[in-house]
């Protein structure tokens, strides 16, 4: 009787698939071989991450973006401020110049 010889897919393959001769009571163990052969796989996985020179500039400009959304609410804020203390200096003047007509109409 010739014995068949060992390859990689023989190996990996479940007996039925080396022998359809096999009964089926050997089948429970064909889950088990995928399992390992999954296993060896997930193990040949590495931590590492590659990043595409397309993602590192999207990453840029969303960076960049980001900056200048808060750069302009910057100078809306500085502008606002500006705005406030122009108001209040108007305001000022105003008091200023009912109390100076006041005091030429009461001297009048």
């Amino acid at each position: 009787m010739a014995i068949a010889s060992l390859s990689p897919n023989s190996v990996l393959a479940s007996p039925i698939q080396v022998n359809p001769q096999v009964k089926t009571d050997l089948q429970a163990s064909v889950p088990q071989v995928a399992q390992d052969a999954q296993k060896t796989a997930e193990a040949a996985k590495t931590d590492t991450v590659t990043i595409s020179a397309q993602a590192l500039k999207m990453a840029d400009d969303k960076s960049a973006l980001a900056k200048e959304t808060a750069n302009k609410a910057d100078e809306k804020q500085a502008l606002q401020l500006a705005r406030d203390k122009a108001d209040a200096v108007k305001n000022e003047n105003q008091k200023n110049a009912v109390k100076a007509y006041a005091v030429v109409s009461a001297n009048q």
